[in-house]
């Protein structure tokens, strides 16, 4: 069995609109390819993904080029996807997959219970919109000081170099400040 079709049911329950758009295809065997990750399964009459061996009626296949599209939320161009066997099955079955969305906060809800999920959910949307947010901030700063005429852009070898003498100072400081401990200790035994 594929490690993956229990992952896609639990997008297909989640998704009950779509779970009905499948169920009318029951019997039909289909293979899914995206970039590396291959599962095949056979419509059952309740929309889900049951194992099953053989040939499959129609294969999606996801190019490479259409994973970055898919995680950024936008939909894959015709050149990054490609459709063989019963293509009328395939092109039926693509957008029903495509519009398949995960609900994390359906799921935390039924972990930690309604109140706790929602908290967690609103939280973790919090500390997600601050990461991005620092993200743009650095990208944009990265941006602006090296469109500066006089600010260099450094190569990997002088960064390396240049954290290289980082440490040594780092280094330096920490035997430093455990002469001046030993020198300390030595004044008041005195």
């Amino acid at each position: 069995m594929s490690a993956l079709l229990p992952i896609i049911n639990h997008l297909i329950q989640q998704n009950p609109e779509h779970q009905q758009a499948l169920a009318a295809f029951a019997g039909k065997r289909l293979r899914i390819d995206m970039s590396g990750f291959r599962f095949q399964g056979q419509i059952d009459g309740q929309g889900f993904l049951a194992c099953c061996e053989g040939e499959p009626d129609t294969e999606i296949r996801f190019r490479s080029s259409a994973i970055p599209k898919i995680l950024q939320g936008r939909q894959p161009g015709v050149g990054d996807i490609s459709l063989s066997g019963d293509l009328m099955l395939g092109m039926s079955l693509l957008p029903i997959f495509g519009a398949l969305r995960y609900d994390a906060n359906q799921d935390l809800n039924r972990l930690f219970g309604e109140s706790a999920g929602a908290d967690i959910g609103i939280r973790a949307a919090q500390i997600g919109e601050t990461v991005r947010k620092i993200g743009l901030s650095l990208a944009e700063q990265i941006g602006e000081f090296s469109r500066e005429p006089e600010s260099p852009v450094i190569d990997q070898e002088t960064l390396l170099a240049w954290l290289e003498e980082v440490d040594k100072l780092r280094d330096d400081v920490a035997r430093l400040n455990a002469r001046l401990d030993r020198l300390e200790r030595d004044i008041w035994i005195d």
